[in-house]
């Protein structure tokens, strides 16, 4: 498995950046605790913008927190999110797209508020300071990762790729073993994988020196980025010292579930098995 490549792998304005999210699956790898609250997106002064703040009475989140947001009125963007300031009732996180909106949003959290529920990763690292990559203003931990058997040939059944990531510092066993404490033996299975991909000319400005994107043409445009891939981990199928890997499925393959998923029989539906002339 390679290492973190420097300088973003050497880019070009067409250079393709893939990034992965790991979003843990409530009440199986970690205690949820619901939160409901109240947003508003503009740009600070009543107008359109990419703040969006969030009102939710002592919060008690810090920042840097990733949440998952489903944003159930209004025309928020559901999706990754990084808190990036936090007040006692208030904290904010940063849309991708420039509006003025309003409504309510929900999300989940950890019981134990500092253990996450989102993990961001990206086998590679900035040009400004060769640390972790930032896009659509989310942090992208450097960890060397290797995703392969995404190609699908139209025959057959669905690929089932495998996402390998690097075990060295023991950084997954370790998660493995805090998912583990609420459900025994999960090892992340269920969990939502998204293979995220944007063009070099899109990454934020922060991850270059002097914060300008040498490849952009124009303005980096946050929001653009290509079809998202999601994925549910099947199962672990190797955990080392060196590696940790996953089998991955895709939303839409039912290996294992029965169609239909009930028998209807006559206690159901007097008419079962039997036919009728017209």
């Amino acid at each position: 498995m390679a290492v973190p490549t420097s300088a973003l792998q050497g880019l070009t304005n067409k250079s393709i950046i893939e990034l992965y999210s790991v979003e843990l699956k409530p009440d199986i790898h970690y205690t949820k605790t619901a939160k409901t609250a109240t947003y508003v997106q503009s740009d600070g002064s009543g107008g359109a913008g990419t703040i969006i703040t969030i009102t939710l009475s002592s919060h008690g989140f810090s920042a840097g927190l990733i949440l998952s947001l489903d944003f159930t009125s209004g025309n928020g963007i559901d999706g990754v999110y990084t808190i990036q300031t936090v007040d006692t009732n208030t904290f904010t996180v940063t849309g991708t797209t420039s509006q003025f909106t309003r409504g309510a949003v929900s999300f989940n959290v950890n019981a134990t508020i500092a253990n996450p529920t989102v993990y961001l990763f990206h086998s590679g690292n900035n040009m400004k300071d060769s640390l972790d990559i930032v896009w659509q203003a989310n942090t992208y931990s450097r960890m060397p990762v290797k995703a392969e058997g995404f190609k699908y040939s139209g025959k057959g059944k669905l690929p089932r790729p495998t996402l390998t990531l690097s075990n060295l510092l023991g950084t997954i066993t370790s998660i493995l073993q805090l998912t583990n404490q609420t459900t025994a033996l999960s090892d992340l299975a269920g969990a939502k994988v998204t293979r995220r991909r944007a063009l070099s000319k899109d990454l934020d400005e922060v991850n270059f020196p002097s914060n300008v994107n040498p490849y952009k043409s124009g303005s980096v445009d946050p929001s653009a980025e290509l079809p998202r891939e999601v994925y549910s981990i099947e199962r672990k199928t190797v955990e080392n010292r060196n590696i940790v890997q996953f089998e991955l499925v895709s939303s839409f393959d039912l290996f294992g579930i029965s169609a239909p998923k009930k028998l209807v029989t006559k206690a159901d539906f007097a008419g079962v098995g039997t036919f009728v002339n017209f």
